[in-house]
């Protein structure tokens, strides 16, 4: 644990420094949604800068520098600077990766004028910590770091001499969570992102055989979102209507960037969220487990594709089970897998209070998972009895 130099009480105030402005990569929608409900139920200003130069100049030589001196620090981003007129409690920064702490000159004074700092990593591969050093030292001018990659937590601390605890993706779920679970699901399979193509080939055969709905990205290229909220309407409104959703461990097919490191990102949350059945692979690890603790919570394919597919195929054919599956997944999400938990997370380390708007949500979360343990009682039942014949 560690505590403020002075007290934050829960009327306090936050400056959240957003780069949804300067990312419009699709996979930035996800920690702009967490900017967006920490807004919700904080008192809190989010300051989201916009470029007005070509992107490229000056940020190529500033981010080339970080690679190799801490001179980088007098490089401007090429980003207009803001000077912040007056002070904030807390100063919150969610950063996909190291690089995009490159643009944090624009707002020059924002040490001096903020209290408690703390920075989020979604992305960061060991071997890149190295890659990246003189721009990754600088992240001990936060008070606490929050990684995604459990992996990579040791050596931030060592590096930095901050404290830094495992902080994994999560989802809103009141935007993800299905009005009932009752609800059709024409989408049999919906494999977002990265495939296996060997699984994919099969797959694709077998649900069209079956003149059914395999859903998957076809893009070559990182997709671009016009608007986040707009794609994390979209992508919860594709989940509740998906029976099987795919997940995977992070960078698959992509070794050269993981070098070894095993991670598990967002879309082992996802799924789950939009009370879809999880299959796929995820990592047999203790951080993994720690937040999927029980057995349904997504079912591990064979890595040979011909009995992968067989596995998929059991599953569609086995509504009872799916049914029961769903029901209990999305109450466990519910009761910790909210972006609410994961900024608790963040703020029982630095030992400062839940505000009123924390509160009211997580009452809101039971609720909903009350309503669904009470509605789906009668069909667990008999899920239950039809598993036993």
């Amino acid at each position: 644990m560690t505590r403020p130099a002075a007290p934050i009480s829960a009327t306090r105030e936050l400056l959240i420094f957003s780069q949804r402005n300067l990312n419009d990569n699709v996979s930035r929608c996800s920690g702009f949604e967490f900017e967006d409900l920490i807004a919700d139920i904080e008192t809190a200003e989010i300051i989201a800068p916009r470029r007005t130069r070509e992107p490229r100049l000056p940020y190529n030589p500033k981010r080339w520098l970080s690679k190799r001196t801490d001179l980088f620090r007098y490089w401007p981003s090429g980003v207009p600077k803001t000077h912040l007129e007056r002070d904030y409690d807390i100063f919150f920064c969610d950063v996909q990766k190291p690089q995009e702490l490159l643009v944090l000159d624009a707002l020059p004074n924002w040490r001096e004028r903020c209290g408690v700092a703390i920075c989020v990593l979604e992305e960061v591969w060991t071997q890149e910590l190295e890659r990246h050093m003189p721009l990754v030292r600088t992240l001990a001018e936060f008070d606490l770091i929050g990684c995604a990659f459990a992996e990579t937590c040791d050596a931030l601390r060592r590096i930095t001499g901050k404290p830094v605890i495992h902080l994994p993706g999560a989802a809103d779920m009141v935007r993800f969570t299905p009005a009932s679970l009752a609800a059709d699901r024409p989408i049999d399979v919906y494999c977002m992102g990265r495939r296996r193509p060997e699984i994919h080939e099969r797959l694709f055969k077998v649900i069209k055989d079956r003149a059914g709905f395999y859903l998957y990205d076809s893009a070559t290229k990182p997709p671009i979102a016009a608007d986040h909220v707009v794609h994390r309407d979209l992508l919860a409104n594709l989940v509740q209507h998906t029976k099987l959703f795919m997940v995977d461990i992070a960078k698959i097919g992509h070794a050269d960037q993981k070098r070894g490191n095993v991670a598990w990102g967002p879309r082992h949350v996802e799924g789950i969220a939009g009370g879809a059945a999880q299959i796929g692979y995820a990592p047999d690890s203790e951080d993994y487990h720690q937040y999927f603790d029980w057995p349904e919570s997504v079912v591990r394919l064979s890595e040979d594709p011909d009995e992968a597919v067989d596995q998929i195929v059991e599953l569609l054919d086995d509504p009872a089970k799916l049914d029961r599956m769903r029901h209990i997944n999305l109450a466990a999400a519910l009761h910790k897998h909210d972006w609410v938990h994961r900024w608790a997370q963040l703020l029982e380390h630095l030992q400062i209070p839940e505000t009123e708007g924390m509160t009211q949500r997580r009452q809101h979360l039971l609720n909903m998972a009350d309503r669904l343990t009470l509605h789906s009682r009668p069909k667990l039942a008999s899920a239950n009895q039809s598993a036993k014949r």
